[in-house]
């Protein structure tokens, strides 16, 4: 037991210096050096979330504040302590998840006081936010299989307000991870019966994925163009979901199975797109262009389905072509912002994802029934989209049914394709939106995409 904690404490020690250098790499340390000589032998468990943020690019203030919180949280460390050894930065972000450990959302006692008290506590810091997205993470998967009416609570909260603030985070990977683990625990029988009936069938989408991608690899390399190819499978509760919407089987969701091309510029993203469509028989209707369009949470990709040649695959395939700061969006959103953003976009893209919490904080100040408050939370992060325009031509996506309200707020009107329309007028796609009455712009309302 001893020999495996130390090579657990080496390995995450690794991974540090992997990650950070200077001043960051040496926080980070000294954190995990009081981690070990409090947990010794429970080492792994107690460090299970600093590796997950690890892996997700975050910061070092956030990884350092991962390991410390357990800490706190067990009263090794106070709060004046961990301020004196590791600065006010992590010792505030430490303090901030700790306050609201207790608090939950998962039942209608503690709806309406502690959904309130949660949003304002991740509405300050994004630090914060992806913190408590990580402990929700690790903490689900370690029940994940596991039947109770507590972990069932656990799960529906997941699924009700975690997974769309991670969505909205732009973190991919750790809201499917989310998904998967709740499904788990909410549906066991149904969760393992989709997991043996895919299995077989994932073998023989590996093989096809195998094919496409050396098909990929080789018309990228005559083109001239750098490109990384990567496989992408499907998450279990996607494709339950997707079976349940579209009334499908499991063989015909359609992009179950896809490819990911990760190229250097978003002009190559373009070009890749025309050779794929060159190689490959495109599939009606199953183009996205989120680069030109990009979704709120900052996603972009181009997306396509295509009927590979019969020589290669009968398999429909999924493409998303992307850049490699879009793929590092993609997959872990505000966590990795500080590795390919400069300090002035980090600092944007951080106030526009506050001012969506600070929004959803009135949102719920207002909602008498918490549970169209949820419903709501869902819309804002629904795929089902539509498009409108402000007075300058910039595009905003709106959940699909939205208002004139939900563009402009409760005190204001606006001029809708040049005519005046009440604030329960329901726009339509390809909408043009004015304000009237109002001397900011729609940026300061919503984030202009």
């Amino acid at each position: 037991m001893v020999r495996e904690t130390s090579n657990v404490k080496r390995e995450l020690d690794h991974l540090i210096r992997q990650s950070f250098s200077g001043e960051g790499a040496s926080l980070a340390l000294k954190a995990h050096e009081c981690a070990g000589q409090q947990f010794g032998a429970a080492l792994a468990e107690y460090t299970r979330l600093a590796e997950l943020l690890l892996r997700q690019r975050a910061d070092y203030i956030t990884v350092t504040a991962a390991l410390l919180t357990p800490l706190r949280q067990r009263g090794c460390l106070t709060a004046q302590e961990i301020r004196s050894l590791f600065g006010k930065p992590v010792a505030g972000l430490v303090e901030r998840v700790y306050a609201g450990r207790e608090l939950r959302t998962d039942t209608p006692a503690h709806y309406g006081r502690d959904l309130r008290l949660f949003l304002r506590s991740i509405s300050h810091d994004i630090r914060t936010v992806v913190l408590r997205l990580g402990i929700r993470l690790v903490e689900l998967e370690k029940i994940a299989g596991q039947n109770g009416a507590d972990h069932r609570d656990l799960a529906r909260e997941t699924l009700n307000l975690y997974v769309p603030l991670a969505d909205r985070m732009g973190m991919g990977a750790i809201r499917t991870r989310m998904e998967d683990a709740s499904f788990h625990v909410l549906e066991p029988e149904i969760y393992a019966a989709l997991a043996q009936s895919v299995e077989p069938i994932r073998a023989e989408d590996k093989v096809a994925l195998e094919l496409v991608r050396g098909g990929v690899e080789q018309f990228l390399a005559e083109h001239g163009i750098k490109g990384t190819v990567y496989g992408r499978t499907k998450g279990l509760y996607s494709i339950y979901r997707k079976m349940n919407r579209l009334d499908s089987s499991l063989a015909e969701v359609m992009d179950r199975i896809g490819l990911r091309i990760v190229v250097p510029s978003v002009e190559e993203c373009y070009a890749v797109l025309g050779l794929v469509h060159t190689h490959f028989r495109p599939i009606p209707g199953t183009f996205d262009d989120y680069i030109g369009l990009p979704k709120e949470n900052g996603y972009q990709s181009l997306h396509t389905c295509v009927y590979p040649a019969p020589d290669i695959s009968y398999k429909p395939v999924e493409f998303q072509i992307r850049t490699e700061a879009m793929h590092q969006e993609a997959e872990f959103g505000v966590a990795a912002h500080w590795r390919y953003k400069s300090s002035a976009e980090m600092e944007a893209d951080s106030a526009s994802k506050l001012r969506w919490l600070h929004n959803l904080l009135a949102q719920q100040d207002e909602s008498i029934d918490q549970a169209e408050f949820i419903q709501s939370l869902h819309r804002q992060v629904s795929d089902d989209r539509l498009v409108v325009f402000d007075g300058a031509g910039r595009p905003i996506r709106l959940p699909a049914g939205a208002t004139v309200r939900d563009l402009t707020g409760a005190e204001h009107r606006a001029r809708v394709n040049g005519a005046p329309r009440q604030r329960d007028y329901p726009l339509q796609d390809g909408d043009t939106v004015e304000i009237l009455h109002q001397q900011q712009t729609l940026t300061q309302n919503l984030d202009v995409v």
